[in-house]
């Protein structure tokens, strides 16, 4: 019998131990792609007490000095169970399947979902998956190989892709919302990102946030309507629309009479008052702040934040980044040494970064996965000089009248990022008010200068042009897409080998056996306990 009228729910204590997680990776893989790398699974109450990862990215020959800038980004994310869609979010649901008891819906939830891939239209599920890592289709081979993992088992559980879906997933959500989300079980290589040098510029913006609105109380009133004519029709008299043109209609189709109005002062009085407008200056803040939870897709989780109401598993149903490092590619061009080619060079590249990684006692368990993306830099040769174009110095910054412009947003036409846009008024975006002096130009002239009609130029074969014709703002501006090889010696092969080597001190609930000593058919413990006299001294 208790003495407390209290139940426990506290966990044993446990002796803790450490394991080690050490890797060595060496794969290839061709730039503008989201790269798995390696991953590290994390049972339930692990913690990363030190780590570090150092990825090296070499870059194949080319036939010239390339005059882009090449981008290297590695990513240590660590993914809870909590973040898979199975479990909704619920704890209570991690616990059941993990137990393997009936969940929530009535039926026992897998922990471990297998054999699962995506054909472009629905999940699809094989009895075997012994070939995932040789097949070629739905781009599981490419996974799997690009990991160089070996899946020669009837049963495979699909955590490490889905793992990859979640953070693939979550970074889009995070950069724009206009981007499309992947199946959970897509195991084709996503799209890299491109850099974030024109993140300023917008598809569309709360214009509700930036003016506000203030109530005008006393609008309640019956105003009389006037009219310039009278129309006699049937004993009856209406306002009558006399002025040429005839009415028009808006965009909800509703007629626009001409001279027929609502005269409002002869009705009552509308007021605003200071309180009104401080209202309306606490909502903008708030929605400023509300703002930085896009992304969550519960809105109801996103209420009890805004009130202030912590969700501690919220944090833990999204992917969590632990390091993050970029670094730029270094050339290093070679000249033959035989005197008939002494002019012809060859040029790779290297880049190398370490991330260091830390966790807490995480509960729920998950996967600590490690990416890589290698873009090169979008150069935007014939970018707007928005100072070239001007003649007119009303256009041109001016304090007063910016600092009084309500909105301060301009609108960013086709022609921002290509001046040879085939549609240069269209409107492209939104952007802060004068971006356009917030200059980063890229100039390449003489012999390198990029002809209008973008024909083929021998001297311009260092120059990596990966831009798209005609740049909209939409998928293609964020993601990269169509990203060819032609300035590679080889053209087929991978352009990229990469080497990971990791080393993670893990410490969890793990129980290891001592090690064992190899010994001969004679037991060294029996032939210690036939030394033993074992006999008692009878009384």
């Amino acid at each position: 019998m208790r003495m407390t009228e209290m139940v426990p729910s506290a966990p044993i204590n446990v002796q803790r131990s450490t394991r080690r997680d050490r890797g060595r990776v060496l794969t290839s893989a061709d730039a503008g792609f989201a790269l798995p790398i390696k991953y590290i699974p994390m049972l339930r109450e692990d913690a990363v007490k030190r780590g570090r990862v150092r990825v090296n990215i070499e870059m194949m020959e080319t036939a010239e000095l390339l005059m882009n800038g090449i981008r290297v980004d590695v990513m240590a994310h660590y993914v809870p169970m909590l973040a898979f869609d199975r479990f909704n979010g619920s704890m209570e649901e991690l616990n059941r399947s993990y137990k393997g008891e009936t969940g929530i819906g009535g039926s026992v939830v897998p922990f471990f979902e297998s054999n699962k891939y995506w054909d472009g239209s629905a999940v699809g599920t094989v009895a075997n998956s012994s070939s995932f890592d040789t097949s070629n289709a739905y781009g599981r081979g490419t996974f799997y190989q690009m990991m160089g993992l070996h899946t020669n088992s009837v049963q495979n559980n699909s955590i490490v892709v889905e793992a990859y879906n979640a953070i693939v997933n979550h970074r889009r959500k995070a950069r724009s919302a206009s981007l499309p989300l992947r199946n959970a079980y897509d195991h084709n290589l996503a799209e890299a990102f491109w850099s974030l040098d024109n993140n300023h510029i917008v598809p569309d913006f709360d214009q509700k946030l930036i003016d506000g609105e203030v109530a005008l109380n006393g609008l309640t009133f019956e105003a009389p309507l006037v009219s310039q004519n009278v129309l006699y029709y049937n004993g009856h008299r209406t306002p009558s629309d006399t002025t040429s043109p005839a009415t028009t209609t808006n965009a909800d189709g509703e007629h626009v009479w001409n001279n027929l109005y609502a005269e409002l002062t002869s009705g009552g009085n509308a007021t605003m008052s200071l309180a009104d407008i401080d209202q309306a200056k606490k909502t903008a803040a708030f929605a400023k702040v509300r703002s930085m939870y896009d992304g969550i897709d519960d809105e109801h989780i996103i209420d009890m934040l805004m009130e202030g109401i912590r969700v501690p598993e919220e944090t833990m149903k999204q992917p969590i980044l632990l390091s993050k490092k970029s670094t730029m590619i270094g050339y290093n061009q070679r000249y033959a040494t035989d005197a008939a080619n002494l002019d012809t060079s060859v040029t790779n590249g290297f880049a190398s970064v370490e991330c260091s990684i830390r966790t807490p006692q995480m509960n729920t368990g998950g996967v600590i996965m490690i990416t890589a993306e290698i873009v090169p830099e979008q150069m935007w040769e014939r970018k707007k000089d928005y100072f070239l174009y001007e003649t007119n110095p009303d256009n041109l910054p001016n304090y007063l009248r910016d600092v009084l412009d309500p909105e301060q947003v301009s609108v960013v036409k086709n022609d921002h990022l290509d001046v040879n846009h085939s549609t240069p008024n269209g409107t492209f975006g939104y952007a802060p008010l004068n971006h356009e002096y917030q200059r980063d130009m890229v100039n390449v002239g003489g012999k390198y200068y990029r002809p209008a009609s973008d024909a083929f130029d021998s001297d311009r074969a260092k120059i990596w042009t990966v831009e798209q014709t005609d740049p909209t703002l939409s998928e293609d501006f964020y993601l990269v897409s169509g990203l060819h090889k032609k300035v590679f010696s080889d053209q087929v092969a991978d352009a990229f080998e990469i080497t990971c080597i990791s080393d993670i001190e893990i410490t969890g609930n793990t129980v290891f056996g001592q090690r064992l000593l190899e010994t001969d058919a004679t037991s060294d413990y029996q032939e210690i306990t036939d030394l033993v006299d074992s006999a008692r001294i009878v009384k």
